[in-house]
């Protein structure tokens, strides 16, 4: 189970941060190994949730991306997007 449940926020703003979770793992799954999976789900689930209390207006899903490799190994590879945009 995903801790969105845990967030108080609009719908809509509910719908935004599962978006952007979806859109995150898109991009990270292919790298996780199918046995990892359920717990790497789980870690960017934290960071997504982390994030969106941080700041709701980030690109949520470039920087769960971006944190999500900071934390698992390291800084995201050269050329990776920047994930400092905001939204408007």
């Amino acid at each position: 189970m995903m801790p969105f449940r845990s967030i108080v926020t609009t719908p809509e703003e509910l719908v935004r941060i599962a978006a952007a979770f979806d859109e995150a793992w898109s991009e990270i799954a292919p790298e996780i190994a199918p046995k990892d999976a359920p717990h790497e789900r789980q870690r960017l689930a934290r960071i997504t949730t982390a994030l969106w209390s941080a700041d709701p207006k980030v690109d949520l899903a470039s920087l769960a991306v971006r944190r999500f490799y900071e934390i698992v190994s390291g800084p995201r590879p050269k050329g990776a997007a920047d994930c400092t945009q905001r939204r408007s």
